[in-house]
Order: C-alpha cells, then sequence, then structure tokens
C-alpha cells in the first residue's frame, strides 16, 4: 500500500479560531471523526490534528502569515490516488463551511 497525506484547508481566506467548547460539546463535535477512523481502521495511520495559523518565508529570515489556510491534516494508506479519494467521501471536514481536502501521495525515498 501506498501513504497519502490529506490537507484540510479553510477556503474562506480567513482564519477561523477554535471555538470554546464544553467537553460534551467537543465529544459531539469529534463523534464523526471516530466514525471515519473506524471506518478505515488501521488504514487511518494519523487521524492528524488541527493546526492554527502559519508563518511562511521564500528565503528562512522574513515571514510573513501565511495565504495558505490549512487547518488540518490526516494520513492514510490506500492502493492508489483514486482509493484514497474515495475514502474521503464524506468526511467530516465537509460539514464545516468553506472547506476541502486536497491528498498526495508521498512519494518514497
Amino acid at each position: 500500500m501506498k501513504t497519502f497525506i490529506a490537507l484540510y484547508y479553510n477556503t474562506s481566506g480567513v482564519h477561523q479560531a477554535p471555538p470554546e467548547l464544553t467537553p460534551e460539546q467537543k465529544a459531539e463535535m469529534l463523534a464523526p471523526w471516530g466514525a471515519w477512523q473506524a471506518k478505515y481502521g488501521e488504514r487511518v495511520k494519523d487521524m492528524g490534528s488541527p493546526f492554527l495559523p502559519a508563518s511562511s518565508s521564500t528565503d528562512g529570515e522574513s515571514w510573513s502569515p501565511s495565504k495558505h489556510l490549512v487547518t488540518g491534516y490526516s494520513v492514510v494508506t490506500a492502493n492508489s490516488l483514486a482509493e484514497a479519494e474515495a475514502m474521503f467521501k464524506g468526511h467530516p471536514i465537509y460539514s464545516y463551511p468553506d472547506h476541502s481536502i486536497e491528498i498526495s501521495e508521498c512519494a518514497p525515498m
């Protein structure tokens, strides 16, 4: 199997701070993510993590807020890109407004 990384993007152009949630609200919010992970089992190698705003540099000297609003990631295994794409049909990130997913195969080194 090949390894793929899925990057979650906020396409609105505006970073949205994580909401303040009660433990019950957090459990409710995470339930669809747990169901997605359970559906694919060990093929989900890393559920990932939400990201906070990033900094960007083209030379390592000067930094500025990134224009790419990557909000998180997950790592999965699949036989092909098409198979990896199918794993993300109905993914919980689509329940958040203005979000999309990009999937890339991790090339062997």
